[in-house]
C-alpha cells in the first residue's frame, strides 16, 4: 500500500515498478547484468602475491568482484571473480574449482604456498583417483576404506569425548572457576600498575614521553645482540662526535693564521706555562726593582712604539681588514699600557699596578735628590 503505481502502469507489459522505471532490483551492480555478470563482495580464499606490483595481499581481503559463470564441471557451475588490486588496479582472477574443491589463481597473481593437510586438520578428503577412475570398483578395497574410516572416527569419538569430559570437570563448578578467573585477573591488575607506576617514576625523573616504556630503558645482558648492537652504535656516535671535534679545531686554526694571531698565541701560551710552572720561585724570593736614570734614552724607551718606532704589517696581514683592525687595537693598547683582552678586574689591578710603580719611582728620584 505504500508504494505508487502511476496510472500508465501495466503489470502484463512492466512485470514490476523497476522494470516501469527501467531500473534494475540490485541497482548499480547490475549494470553488466546483460553481459551477465553481477558485482559481489568477494572475499579472498587464500595468500597471493600480485603479479603487477609484487605486493602480498593476505587472506580474507575484500574486494568488489565481477561475478561471471564460464562454464559447468557436470551440474555445477564455474564461476569467476575479476577484480581490481587495491594497491596498483591491476587486474586479477581467481575461479572456482568443483572438481577439486579449491579456488585456482588464472590471472594476475600468485597463490602463496602452504602446506595443509586437510586429513590432519579434520576435513574432509576428497578420494580424487576414485571418481576419474574408469575401471570396475574393487569389493575388497572399498571394505578395507571402510574399516580404515571406521577406525579413523573411532579414534576421533575417544578424543572428542575425552575433551567432553574434561570440559564438564572444569566448568563443573561455575563458582570455583569465575573465583579463580577473577584471582588470576587481579594478580595481572597488581603486576601492570605498578610497571605503569614504575614507569611513571622514570619519565618524571629523566623527563621522558609518555610514550616511553620501562622495558625500553633496560640494560641488555652481557654478550647478547643487543648488547653488541648499542656497542657498535656508541662507538659510531662517538667517531663522529671526534670528526666534528677535528673540523672545528681544522676551522678554528685556518681563521686564526687567517687573521695573523697564531703566533701571538702561542707566545701568550708558551708564557702562561712559564708563569705557572715558576710561580712558587717568584713568590718565594721577590726580585727588587731598581729605578732607572732619567734620561733621553729612557724617555724614549719609555715611549709608544706607535710614536718611536712604527710598526710595519707584512703584505697578507695588510690586505686583510680584520688583521689591520687588531693591530691597530694591539698598538693603542700598547701605548696606553693597557691589555685590551683582559677582564675589568685584571685591567684595575694593572692601572693600581702601575701607579704604584710610578709612586716608586718618585719617591727614588727624591732620595737621591737629597743625596746630592
Amino acid at each position: 500500500m505504500t508504494q505508487y503505481y502511476p496510472p500508465d502502469y501495466d503489470p502484463n507489459e512492466h512485470k514490476s515498478l523497476n522494470g516501469y522505471h527501467g531500473k534494475h532490483a540490485l541497482g548499480k551492480r547490475a549494470h553488466k547484468i546483460d553481459q551477465g555478470i553481477l558485482v559481489v563482495r568477494f572475499e579472498l580464499p587464500f595468500n597471493i602475491w600480485c603479479n603487477h606490483c609484487s605486493a602480498h595481499v593476505g587472506q580474507g581481503v575484500r574486494y568488489n568482484a565481477e561475478k561471471k559463470n564460464i562454464g559447468n564441471y557436470y551440474s555445477t557451475p564455474i564461476w569467476s571473480f575479476r577484480f581490481k588490486c587495491h594497491l596498483c588496479s591491476g587486474r586479477i582472477e581467481i575461479q572456482t574449482d568443483p572438481q577439486n574443491t579449491r579456488y585456482v589463481v588464472t590471472e594476475g597473481a600468485k597463490q602463496k604456498m602452504e602446506e595443509w593437510d586437510p586429513a590432519e586438520n579434520g576435513q574432509m578428503v576428497i578420494d580424487n583417483a576414485a571418481s576419474t577412475s574408469t575401471a570396475p570398483p574393487d569389493p575388497f578395497a572399498s571394505l578395507e576404506k571402510t574399516v580404515t574410516q571406521k577406525a579413523a572416527a573411532l579414534s576421533e569419538a575417544q578424543r572428542l569425548f575425552a575433551l567432553q569430559e574434561k570440559n564438564d570437570d572444569h566448568w563443573s563448578d561455575p563458582y570455583a572457576a569465575s573465583t579463580a578467573l577473577r584471582s588470576s585477573f587481579r594478580k595481572a591488575k597488581k603486576v601492570r600498575l605498578a610497571s605503569e607506576s614504575r614507569a611513571e617514576g622514570t619519565r618524571g625523573k629523566f623527563a621522558l614521553g609518555e610514550k616511553i616504556r620501562t622495558e625500553d630503558l633496560r640494560t641488555p645482558a652481557r654478550g647478547s645482540e643487543e648488547s653488541e648492537w648499542e656497542k657498535r652504535e656508541w662507538e659510531r656516535a662517538k667517531g663522529e662526535m671526534e670528526r666534528a671535534k677535528d673540523e672545528e679545531r681544522r676551522k678554528r686554526r685556518k681563521l686564526e693564521e687567517q687573521v695573523g694571531w697564531q703566533g701571538g698565541k702561542a707566545e701568550s701560551d708558551s708564557s702562561r706555562r712559564r708563569t705557572v710552572a715558576g710561580g712558587s720561585s717568584r713568590d718565594s724570593s721577590r726580585r727588587t726593582i731598581k729605578a732607572l736614570p732619567a734620561s733621553s734614552s729612557t724617555s724614549r724607551s719609555l715611549m709608544p712604539r706607535s710614536a718611536s718606532a712604527p710598526s710595519t704589517l707584512s703584505p697578507r696581514m695588510t690586505s686583510n681588514p680584520a688583521a689591520k683592525a687588531l693591530h691597530s687595537k694591539l698598538a693603542l693598547a700598547s701605548a696606553v699600557k693597557n691589555d685590551p683582552f683582559a677582564s675589568p678586574l685584571a685591567r684595575g689591578r694593572l692601572s693600581r699596578s702601575a701607579s704604584s710603580s710610578s709612586g716608586l719611582d718618585a719617591a727614588v728620584k727624591v732620595v737621591k735628590r737629597s743625596k746630592e
